[in-house]
């Protein structure tokens, strides 16, 4: 899933992007709220992880300008302001979450993955499609009980297919919601992503391509004869 993260001290957000990227999310950096606006234009961001006050301003601005705009995306506020009122403040405003700083690497962590479950519609319990089981709130992934490795940008990939499961996603959508601004503007690394997984579900999953437009996937019972779909949608 792809974050936006807005925060001016580069000594921190240093850190806060790189144990968020760890958990396989695509993180865009900005350092001014003005940078913030102006990334939101481009991209439809999946969460915001904000710091409250930066140098041209307080967050809260900002989350009033998208709360009277329609734009509701689950939003972490990070802040030093961290005494009751200000954290009623701050939830009032629209904000999903707050945290006082300073706060953990790892409870930044947990607390956008519960953010992003959350706001998905799923729920803590773990996932289950045939003998695949995804537990979203610790990114862990197994098969029949046996745990199964994927890289973070596989998970991500996996993750959003998952979450939109009963519909097709379109090759832009995943670019856009599984890389962040790094990623080379004529760049496809999505196809090698999806044939990994291929690969490592075969027999369980099916991640078919429409021609043109995207992915769909499909659960594969213990009873079906899956091989020809299988060779089928990865031929395709």
């Amino acid at each position: 899933m792809r974050l936006l993260l807005l925060e001016d001290d580069p000594d921190l957000r240093g850190p806060y992007a790189r144990r968020l990227r760890s958990e396989g999310h695509a993180v865009d950096e900005v350092d001014t709220l003005e940078g913030a606006r102006t990334a939101m234009m481009d991209v439809d961001y999946d969460c915001l992880v904000f710091d409250r006050l930066v140098p041209d301003g307080d967050s809260l601005e900002l989350l009033a300008e998208m709360w009277e705009a329609g734009q509701r995306p689950p939003i972490l506020l990070l802040s030093a302001l961290g005494d009751g009122d200000e954290r009623v403040r701050g939830l009032q405003a629209g904000a999903a979450d707050y945290v006082p700083k300073p706060v953990r690497l790892d409870e930044l962590a947990l607390r956008v993955s519960n953010l992003m479950v959350r706001s998905t519609g799923g729920s803590a319990a773990p996932v289950r499609l045939g003998r695949v089981t995804i537990d979203r709130s610790r990114h862990h992934v197994e098969i029949e009980g046996r745990t199964v490795h994927l890289t973070r940008q596989q998970y991500s990939v996996l993750d959003h297919l998952v979450v939109n499961r009963h519909r097709l996603v379109t090759t832009e959508e995943l670019l856009e919601h599984c890389w962040d601004c790094n990623r080379h503007l004529f760049a496809n690394p999505l196809h090698s992503q999806i044939t990994r997984l291929r690969s490592t579900f075969r027999g369980h999953i099916v991640f078919a391509s429409v021609r043109g437009q995207g992915y769909e996937m499909r659960v594969i019972s213990k009873d079906d004869g899956a091989d020809d779909e299988i060779a089928s949608s990865e031929a395709s």
